[in-house]
Order: C-alpha cells, then structure tokens, then sequence
C-alpha cells in the first residue's frame, strides 16, 4: 500500500493513500485496553500497590483525561473522582478551575487542594503543566493519605506524575490536535425585537403615571418615552413621536411603523467560532541504567470572545539514572511560556459578556448621525462605535469596541523543577533527598487608547505589572523497608522546608504618544510601586506501616509543621493511623465465585491549615507613605496574634469491591466526617476601635458524605466492549459552633454574609435573606414575608414592630409571640432561614465507552440534585429601573398587567420608589440548580498494523471529540456548574464548547 504523510498548516495529521482502509483486530493491534496488571499508586512519599493501600487514594484514568481538550488539567478532572468536585469558572482559555474535595474545609480560610508534581509540593500554576505529559494522577482523600502533609493537605491533595522513560523500549510519538471553540451553551433569553422593547418601556411609564395617581396616564408615558425620564431622542429609530409610535390600546408599536435604521446585534459582533490548535512531540527511552522522557508541547487556544486567547509552549525533561548499584538520581524539569489575552472581561461595565446579556436592544452598536446612518471613524477608520453618550445603559463605554482597542495581555516564563537522588546505606535502609522548587516570572500589559472610553480624558494610559516568583522545596528522608515472614514494615522519617516569595512591581502613565504597551510612550507622571511578600513553613515528620501476610495494614503518621504566618502560635502537630483488610485473602473467601475483591478500611486523623489567613496576620503592618512632603506610616492592617491553625480531623471507613472473576463489577464506597474546629472568623468590632473587625479562631463546621465509584464492564469480548461508569458524592455541611461575638462576649447568633446566614444548626450555604411572598393581584405589587410582635396588642403592624433578622430576635427574645405577615416594603421584610442551601444533594459524573473492532466511541455526562443557586443574572433582567437602562428577560412578558391577574411577576414601572426593588435580593430568584450536562464525547479510530508498520509505525489513532456540548438546567441561561455555590455573576465569561480533531501516531 502506497501511503504517504501530510502535515496540515491547521495541524491535524492525516493518511491518505489509494486504497479504502479498513480495520481489523488482530494479536498486533494497537487498541489500548482498559486492564491494568498491576497498579501502584504514588501516595505520601511512597509508591504503593492500590490494593494493599489502607487510606482513599483516587487514581484518575489518564486515558479520560487526555479525551478532553483543556488547556488546564484542572479542568480535565470535571466527573473522574468521586467527592471532588471542579468548578470551571471562565471560559477564558487557560483559566484554571476550582478544585474541592469532600465539601468545604472552612467558612472564610482556604479550600483548595495541594498539588504534589514529582513527589515534591507544588505551588506554581496548574495551567503550567502540560496534560501530555502526566503519566498517572491521584487524588487523596482521607487523614491517612493527607495527614502526611500536614499543614497543606486539608482540603485533599492531587498527586501529579509526570511521564519517565523505559528502559530498552524507544518511543516516539507525535499528536496533533485542530478545534474550533464556540458559544454552544444557551444564554439567557431576552427581548431582542426593539419594537417589543420600546412598548414595554411605554407601558412601564403608563403604569408609573397610573400608580402615582396621574389623570391621564397616557400622556404620561408618551410625555417621557423620550426624555431625561425615559429612553434619549437620540435612540429614537423610528423618528416618531410616542403618541405616533406606540398604540395606547395594545401599548404596542403601532403597525406599519418603520424604522431608519437596524440596530446591530451585539452578540455578533462579540463572539465567533475560533481555532484551538494543538501539538505535542514525544521521544522516551533509556538502557539498563539511564531512562529519559522529553517532550515538546505548542497550544492555541483562541477564546469564542474577541481579542480573548492562550496561548502556551511547554518543554519537559525527566532523566533518571542507575550510577551505582546504591545509588539512584532523578532529574525533572518543565517549562512553559504562556501569554494571555484577556480583553473584554472586566467586572464592570468593560464586560463584554455583561453588554451583550444586559444592553436594550434599542441601541445600536455602530454610531448613527441623524439620518440613521453611520459614522466613519476618524482615527481607527472604520465605522465608529457608539460610546453611549447619553445612552441609559453604559454611558460612555463599549465593551466590544475597548476589547477591540485596548490590551490586556499577560506573558509568563514558568520553570518548575527538581532532583531526586536515593542512596542505599544497609540492606532495607536508605537515605533519599529531593530538592527544587517553582519559578515564574509574569508581566501584565494593561493599554487604553487615547480617542475613546476610560482613558480618554487622560489621552491614554499604559499600565505595567511584573510580579516574580520563588518557591523552594528541600526534604531530606530516612527509609526502612523490611520483610520479616509474614510480617512487613515499611517506616521513614524526614524533614522538610518550603520558602514561597513574592515581588512585585507596577507603574502606570497617562497622556500617550502612540499605542505601545511601554511606560516610554507616555509623558504623564509615573505612578509606581513595589513590594514583596511571602512565607516559610518548616516540617519534620514520619511515617510507620505494617502488614501481616498481606492482608492486615496497619499504618501510623504524625507531623509538625511551623508557619512564619503565625505570631504566637506557628507550630501545629497532625498525625493520623489507619487500618486495613484484605479479606478476598481469606480462606472463606478464596473460593468465592461472586466476590472477587474485598477490602475494609477505616481511618481517623487530623491535619492543618495556614494559607487562608494571608501572609502577615499576626503583625500590625504599616505603608510609607507622603504626609505633607514628610515620611507618614498609614495603618495597612491590624495584627491578630493569637490567630492559629484551623485544623480538621477526619473519620472514615470503607469498602472496595470486585464481583466475578474478571472484576466485571468494581464498586468503592466511603463514609466520611471532617470536622474543622478553630475556623477563622470576621468578628465584628466597636466603632470606637477604629476597626470594622478581629479576625479569631472560633467556630466548628462538619462535613459528612457518602461517596461511591460504581464500574461495570459489562461486555468486555476480543473485539468488543461496553463499560458503564458512575461516581458520586451525597454531602452534609453543618455548624456546631460558632465563634464568639466580641461586642457581646458570647457565641456569636448569626453571621451574614452574602444572602447566607452562618449559625449553629446550618451550613455555610444556607439562605439568608427576605422571603419572596409573591405578586398582589390587585395591584401588580411585589410582596414579602414580614415577621413582627404586636407589642400594643392593636393587631397591627405599627412602626418599629417588624424584626429585621428573624434567629437574632428569637435568640435573644425567648418565648415571644412572633406574628407573620406580608408586606409591600422591602425594607421592612424579615430576613431569615428560607429553607434553602446552595449545597446540593448529590453531585458527580458517568460515562459510557463501547468499542467494536478499531472502532472505540466514549461519552463523559456531569450531573448535580438538589441545593439553589441565586441567579443574580436573571434577577438584573427582571428589573424595575428607568427604562432604557437594561433589557428584561422574555419573562417579564409573563408581567401583572391588569387586576385579578394571577402571575409571579410584578407589574412594569420605571424607577418609582419602591418598585425598584422588586428584583432585589430575595428567595425570588433562588433557583433549583439541578443540572446534567454532556461533557466529553470522544469517537477514535485505530488503524491496523496491517497497514502501517511496513513505513515504521507501532500505532496510530484518528478521532474526533467535543467538551462542553450541552448542559440542562431550570432555565436557559442558567448555568449552576460555574460557580460553587450554583450562584450567578452578569460578568462571567460563559463556558466555551469544543470540537476537536485530533491524531495520535507512535514511532
């Protein structure tokens, strides 16, 4: 077969020949299969088999992994591991994802994961590592696997394993990958005909006039439909009066009514289908002695937002080598340079994604003079943008245009690194040292133009960011490994030290020359500053494991850490024992036909945590500053000396099971408790402290949770399979204390923050807020729930007799006769307990993989039940403002509009008092946040060998994939998965979907 090679600017590898191919399984394909001989896990500083593992250690199948075109492997692990849960939060290529394991660890401290990259911590950034090279990745779980890092694996730990060489066995293997990113998830509806737009605004303005008591509300409206009141002449497309405009019978445009222009669409001008493109070239080999990995990577990954992108070039280098028969050395060494475009994305009116959700369809995203036409731009050329002067939505700005304009670029070199050396001193006694660390070294370009927007006034403005980072990592570890009969022991004890430091330096100038990103191309003053910041934690720790015929684990860690964020308090001591059995080993067991697998376990022990309490907590910090041409020290923040650790202690038992002979069934189960006691807390102060708050230890949250990881094979044949797989997690978060209340000097009642409500009795995530009691039918009004006492026993609410915060009254006024009610004044509604939280259920993922011959189609879905999401998006649509100043969702078509009318939307008016309010916080816009959502969906190819190895290839695979594809929730819109707590933001840059092409050839 005559069969030639072909490399494709786009980057995609293809075969092409003269005859049909067509696959065949046969003894020398090249199909990957899903059996694993013997699989070792690397936990704790050891590698150990997964069987005889006494704690929860999650390996994620890389195979998964690598069918999803992220550009971070954070994101990658959305629905592999049971109880962890990823939050994407940007579309942004390159953003990283939020990671939690097993709920949240504390109320205001940290709650992310320790990575561990090559068996040494690590604190750069993920989006650093190359998914190609991971080799294997772990999740720990439980106190006997966390409680190893101390003061760093409270939230869980994700152990990352880079690819290593094998000996005698050459590879080299090129993938080559072409996509295109696009908006395939649904938006928010909103009305989009300016028509429909401009009748809702008049009937807004009809009802304003009608509820203040005007006689003739029609001339009301028509008065102010175009005026300071209402919506600018200036957007005025139809050149009519609202008299001529607008119907008053149907409060509709009149028919027949034309327009002298068409406003654009600005979500065509925002968004595209862009190109995500991909490569990675690998060599890996070695001899008897030396192994070496390499691997050069290249990615672009261009955003479906204008002028939004990452773009990333990565090389690793791992090498090991056999120099003696004692002695052993392992070096690895990544790099990356990563630049990223960021336009568009601010959390303010620069938000591209906040306009084209948000801005009235009356508004046209080009300038038009007063015949309707458009305005050449006199320094960009072009048409002109429309910049809002005098528009009711975000006047003086264009989110498109400055994305257009504007930079907001950042550039990073990032090295990560370490060596690894173990020298065997007796027979099972050895003595191993891994040292290196983390280096970044990131600029930030910020550049406004000098004709249009923010920065006009100044005549442009360039601003400089240089932030450099250092971390460094030394451990030096003592290990005894001995087999005595039937009895095994496996002990090490070790020391560690971390340093992580900070510097950064910014400068800004105003007043530009030309449009380059450089402080020399402005002649205003410069604006400068720097600083630096960081911390040290020191740790000596040690580890004990025993088994007994391979079947009993018993396992033993204690550590002590010390952190230079503390005062008073820096050192802290965790430790942890574990237990576990291997009954499948047992003689009444050994026969069994159904059972095949079986291990109980159980574990209990403690860890830390030091990295949510900033950098210098203990210490009153002052700034240099100018005081009247003289040296000022303004106070930068108040020390807390007595702070401390938050430590968490976790309880655990477990199953591991396999049915049938060929483990066709495997089935995990665990039941945890966390309970995290010393919880850092804002606690309210007196005024005259000159303080808003302490921060103090005090406080107790438990989480609990059932987690399960279900496998089926359930054809598992020479050329065919069908595997079904499902992981979930059903959680519990409570407080059982709270801290105390320095102004009262008892336990604090109630905590608000947010729409939350933290006390005894309640999650972090549950409801706080007013109670949304529905529409008044007669009169369109909003109302709400009202708790009050009827303290004249006149049976009305008089004045001052409603509670503003419905558990602090009841906590301090036992056995009062608390009386409900409704009200149409927002202010005097009742906050309180809704009955709602933003925790859900159950929560995880499944999937589905079947294979015929060369044939192999995977689908990866993401699910979550129960728990509410407040959707403050939706709220901003369903608003009560001055007309013009936002688009309403197509909901407010379902709107009270005449007495007797049964709806859950209040009536239309236009910033009158009181009605403005109709969409502020409440239990209105709490939304079920139930999703399923198809996350993966991979089809692959594997050609024969048949056919290729006659020109020297061991294997090659074509397929084609898509991520983020689709997502069900309550609305459309609304998508819960992006946020922690289900909740929404008018800024967020929405998920991005992908379909990929790839190919993957060995050598």
């Amino acid at each position: 077969m005559n069969v030639k090679l072909r490399v494709l600017s786009a980057g995609v590898l293809f075969f092409i020949g003269a005859q049909t191919l067509s696959a065949q399984k046969n003894g020398k394909d090249t199909i990957p299969t899903t059996k694993e001989i013997d699989e070792v896990v690397i936990v704790g500083y050891s590698a150990v088999p997964k069987d005889t593992y006494v704690g929860t250690a999650s390996k994620v199948d890389v195979k998964s992994i690598n069918a999803k075109s992220v550009s971070t492997v954070s994101q990658a692990l959305a629905g592999e591991v049971a109880g962890v849960k990823v939050i994407n939060t940007s579309g942004q290529p390159g953003t990283e994802g939020t990671i939690r394991i097993r709920g949240f660890g504390s109320v205001n401290g940290n709650r992310s994961p320790l990575y561990v990259v090559d068996g040494m911590p690590y604190l750069g950034n993920v989006s650093a590592i190359n998914p190609d090279d991971i080799e294997s990745m772990v999740v720990l779980k439980d106190a006997t696997a966390t409680s190893i890092y101390g003061a760093r694996g409270a939230n869980g730990v994700i152990v990352i394993n880079t690819k290593k060489g094998k000996a005698n066995k050459s590879v080299v293997q090129i993938e080559s990958k072409v996509g295109f990113n696009m908006s395939l998830l649904p938006r928010y509806e909103v009305i989009k005909s300016p028509e429909e737009y401009i009748g809702l605004s008049w009937e807004a303005l009809y009802n304003q006039g009608k509820f203040n008591g005007n006689a003739n509300p029609t001339a009301y409206a028509n008065a102010r439909l175009f005026s300071s009141a209402g919506i600018n002449n200036k957007y005025n497309m139809w050149g009519l009066t609202a008299a001529n405009l607008i119907d008053p019978n149907t409060k509709q445009v009149r028919p027949g009514v034309g327009r002298r222009y068409d406003p654009e669409n600005w979500e065509d001008y925002a968004f595209q289908t862009s190109v995500r493109t991909e490569n990675n070239f690998t060599i890996s080999g070695g001899s008897d002695k030396t192994t070496y990995y390499t691997n050069i990577g290249y990615l672009k990954d261009e955003g479906y937002s204008i002028n939004s992108g990452y773009e990333r070039y990565t090389g690793r280098l791992n090498v090991s080598h056999q120099a003696k028969p004692w002695l052993k050395g392992e070096f690895n060494l990544g790099y990356t340079y990563a630049k990223t475009k960021r336009n568009g994305q601010s959390a303010d009116s620069g938000s591209i994604f906040w306009f084209v959700d948000n801005i009235p369809s009356i508004y046209p995203l080009f300038l038009r003079n007063a015949q309707g036409g458009m305005v050449p731009d006199p320094y960009f050329g072009g048409n002109q943008y429309d910049y809002g002067q005098g528009r009711g939505f975000g006047a003086l700005t264009n989110a498109i245009a400055d994305a257009t304009y504007d930079q907001n670029n950042r550039y990073k070199h990032e090295i990560n690194a370490n060596s690894f050396w173990k020298a065997d001193i007796t027979k099972g006694l050895s003595f191993e040292t891994r040292i290196g660390g983390q280096y970044y070294n990131q600029s930030e370009d910020q550049l406004n133009n000098q004709y249009y927007g923010s920065q006009a006034s100044s005549n442009g403005y360039v601003y400089k960011e240089k932030k450099e980072l250092m971390v460094y990592n030394w451990m030096q570890m003592l290990r005894y490994v001995r087999k005595f009969g039937d009895h095994g022991i496996h002990a090490f004890a070790a020391h560690e030290s971390n340093t992580w430091e900070l510097s950064t330096f910014n400068a800004g100038r105003a007043n530009l020359i030309q449009m380059i990103p450089e402080l020399n191309q402005g002649i205003g003053a410069i604006q400068a500053s720097s600083y630096k910041e960081g911390y040290t934690l020191e740790s000596y720790f040690g580890q004990v494991d025993y088994n007994y015929k391979s079947k009993y684990f018993l396992t033993g860690t204690v550590r002590r850490d010390g952190s230079s964020r503390f005062l008073n308090n820096k050192w802290g001591t965790f430790g942890s024992v574990g237990a576990s059995w291997l009954a499948s080993k047992e003689n009444f067991l050994a026969d069994n036909k159904v059972i095949s697998f079986l291990k109980v376990k159980a574990s209990y022990g403690s860890v830390g945590d030091q990295a949510g309490v900033g950098f210098y907590p203990g210490y009153t910090v002052s700034v240099a500053d100018n005081f009247y041409d003289t040296a000022g020290a303004p106070l930068l923040g108040r020390g807390y000396p007595a702070l401390g650790w938050e430590r968490t202690t976790t309880a655990q038992g477990g199953l591991e099971l396999a049915f049938f002979k060929k483990k066709i069934i495997e089935l995990n189960v665990d039941y945890y408790q966390k309970r995290t006691t010393d919880l850092i807390f804002n606690a309210s102060t007196a005024p005259s402290t000159g303080n808003t708050f302490d921060k103090l230890n005090g406080g107790v949250l438990v989480n609990r949770g059932l987690e399960f990881d279900l496998k089926a094979h359930i054809i598992n044949k020479d050329d065919f399979f069908v595997d079904f797989g499902i992981n979930g997690q059903l959680m519990k978060n409570k407080l059982t204390a709270m801290p105390i209340d320095i102004a009262t000097g008892r336990d604090k009642i109630v905590d608000i923050s947010g729409g939350y409500g933290r006390a005894v009795g309640h999650s972090v995530y549950d409801y706080y807020m007013r109670d949304w009691a529905g529409v008044n039918s007669a009169t369109g009004a909003a109302q709400w729930t009202v708790n009050w006492v009827d303290g004249n026993g006149n049976g009305v609410m008089d004045a001052g007799e409603n509670i503003t915060s419905l558990t602090d009254y009841m906590a301090n006024n036992p056995g009062a006769n608390i009386l409900e009610g409704k009200t149409e004044n927002y202010a005097l509604a009742t906050q309180k307990f809704v009955g709602k939280s933003a925790i859900p259920d159950i929560s995880g993922g499944f999937n589905l993989s079947v294979g015929y011959k060369a044939f192999e189609l995977s689908a990866q879905f993401l699910y979550s039940m129960g728990g509410y999401g407040y959707d403050s998006t939706y709220a901003g649509l369903m608003h009560n403002r001055q007309v013009g100043g936002n688009n309403w969702s197509t909901d407010i078509l379902n709107r009270w509009q005449n007495p007797g009318d049964i709806t859950d939307v209040p009536r239309l008016t236009s910033n009158r008092a009181g009605d403005t309010q109709y969409n502020s916080v409440s239990s209105r816009f709490l939304t079920k946040s139930d999703y399923l959502a198809l996350n993966n969906v991979r089809l692959a190819y594997n050609l024969s060998q048949d056919y290729i190895k006659s020109i020297g290839i061991t294997g090659l695979t074509l397929y084609v994939s898509g991520d983020n594809l689709w997502i069900g929730s309550k609305r459309k819109g609304y998508n819960p998965s992006v946020s922690e707590t289900g909740g929404t933001s008018q800024y967020t840059y929405n998920p991005l979907s992908t379909i990929t092409f790839g190919a993957k050839i060995n050598f």
